[in-house]
């Protein structure tokens, strides 16, 4: 059963929203204050980042248009049914969001009274390692962390705060100097963006096991590591959860009874037809006055000019739009410098819960690329059929994931997979390359941060690529209220 929020409570609070308003109006009147000038505005992307946008915009009075170029909203959240059998479903984009986190959109689950279920897909993980399954009571047993290679502080930490929070043991010294989570800039470790974590914790007794667990590598004088990213990244991105007060791994994850889709819906619903599917945006024009963007709709080529415009698509997608005057050098640079990661998304459908008496758990950690997580998803649809879900390589058959699973499965039951989904995203859905965003480049975070998420004139940006923390539907809804809140007091 979902839980909807109180419709009573919804209700007060509705009340005194409107009393708040009609009071801020009577005292801007009295005062001879005007309300904010209406602008019209031009929204390009309806994922849950433009739709969210276009949202707030609409909610305090603007003219909204937003264009998405395929044939449906919501971009990477995206819940299907077909082919699924038996009313069974599965969200192959965004699949959960956290509490506490995602201030913004537990918000409009709230505001739009929207069904929400509890998934145990992060409780009592199942892991593999070096070729042996482990469940979290036996990686938090004294002597299998001992064997593993930590020191005896680490093992005590572990046991403490869990494998996750263990980089925290070694950073949080370096986590403390940040005060502003959008700046990791200025706070005596600039140099670091030159550095691997490795170095800059060189001099600190670290056992190879945590080496190992945290990804450390040692760069030598004047060498570029190949791949990943500098310690000042890694650090801030360490230090931005903990200033919202969040754990590094949330176990306590959330999704939308029948999916997640039904917040984009909803979106889409209250904005009407100031959304236009089916409507590619193919080049903009700015300057110091206005921005006008040409699309194509049906066929055909049309303008549409507007006060202020904002980008709510991929940077790999951002190449399809011919600009003009072309983007600063500096800005132009973040863009094609920001890396996003794109994956599959499998599924199982099986004949039965077979593992279940047969293995601890089905929230596998596989370490295998094809299928590197498995959980259950869609179990509040009654029925023996069920849905297995995790994510496997940007192409991949159907074939070599179901080989992969048989492969990889700790049990010894036989798994009934009956039929296996391979939703690769660069072929259903086009105009939604990139997942979420991935790492900085090593040593080029200052010529990309903050440049990415700053606005050029009156161009704005947000999307899930366009936040500090690459946090999927809770990036795109953090940028979407940014930007909005800007334009609106621009």
């Amino acid at each position: 059963m979902g839980v909807h929020c109180s419709t009573l409570m919804k209700s007060s609070l509705t009340r005194r929203k409107a009393l708040q308003t009609a009071g801020t109006l009577l005292l801007g009147s009295a005062l001879g204050a005007e309300p904010p000038k209406a602008k019209r505005i031009v929204v390009v992307g309806g994922g849950i980042g433009g739709l969210s946008c276009a949202f707030e915009l609409m909610e305090r009075g603007h003219d909204v248009t937003l264009l998405e170029g395929s044939r449906r909203t919501g971009g990477h959240v995206k819940t299907i049914r077909d082919p699924l059998p038996d009313g069974l479903y599965a969200d192959v984009g965004a699949e959960h969001f956290t509490n506490p986190g995602y201030v913004e959109y537990r918000r409009y689950v709230e505001k739009f009274d929207l069904p929400v279920l509890p998934w145990a897909r992060r409780q009592n993980m199942y892991r593999k390692i070096d070729g042996k399954w482990y469940t979290e009571e036996q990686l938090a047993d004294k002597a299998v962390l001992s064997a593993f290679g930590f020191n005896a502080r680490e093992v005590d930490y572990i046991r403490e705060h869990g494998w996750r929070e263990l980089p925290m043991m070694y950073l949080a010294p370096y986590v403390a100097k940040f005060k502003d989570e959008y700046q990791p800039f200025g706070v005596g470790m600039d140099d670091y963006d030159h550095m691997t974590l490795g170095d800059v914790l060189a001099d600190v007794e670290i056992s190879t096991a945590a080496k190992r667990s945290m990804g450390l590598q040692l760069s030598k004088p004047g060498d570029k590591p190949h791949g990943g990213s500098s310690a000042l990244y890694e650090i801030w991105q360490t230090a931005v959860p903990k200033m919202r007060g969040l754990p590094m791994f949330k176990r306590e994850v959330f999704h939308l009874k029948g999916g997640n889709q039904l917040l984009p819906d909803t979106f889409a619903e209250k904005l009407g037809d100031r959304v236009h599917r089916n409507t590619e945006a193919t080049a903009i024009e700015h300057d110091a006055h206005s921005v006008t963007v040409h699309y194509k709709h049906e066929d055909k080529e049309h303008t549409l000019t507007a006060d202020h415009l904002v980008l709510c698509v991929s940077p790999m997608v951002l190449p399809r739009i011919k600009i003009s005057p072309a983007w600063p050098e500096d800005k132009a640079f973040a863009l094609q410098n920001t890396p996003m990661g794109m994956q599959s998304r499998v599924l199982l459908v099986t004949k039965d819960a077979f593992w279940k008496g047969d293995v601890p758990s089905i929230n596998l950690e596989t370490g295998d690329s094809k299928m590197s997580l498995v959980y259950e998803t869609a179990s509040d649809v009654p029925g023996q059929r069920r849905v297995l879900m995790g994510s496997g390589l940007p192409v991949q058959t159907p074939e070599d994931t179901i080989a992969a699973f048989r492969k990889f499965y700790p049990g010894r039951n036989e798994p009934t997979i009956e039929q296996c989904v391979v939703h690769e995203w660069w072929k259903e859905e086009p105009l939604a390359l990139g997942c979420e965003r991935h790492p900085f480049p090593f040593g080029q975070l200052a010529k990309i941060w903050p440049r990415l998420i700053e606005p050029v004139g009156r161009i704005h940006f947000a999307g899930a690529a366009f936040d500090n923390l690459p946090w999927g539907q809770d990036a795109a809804t953090r940028s979407a209220n940014r930007v909005a809140k800007q334009i609106h007091a621009a």
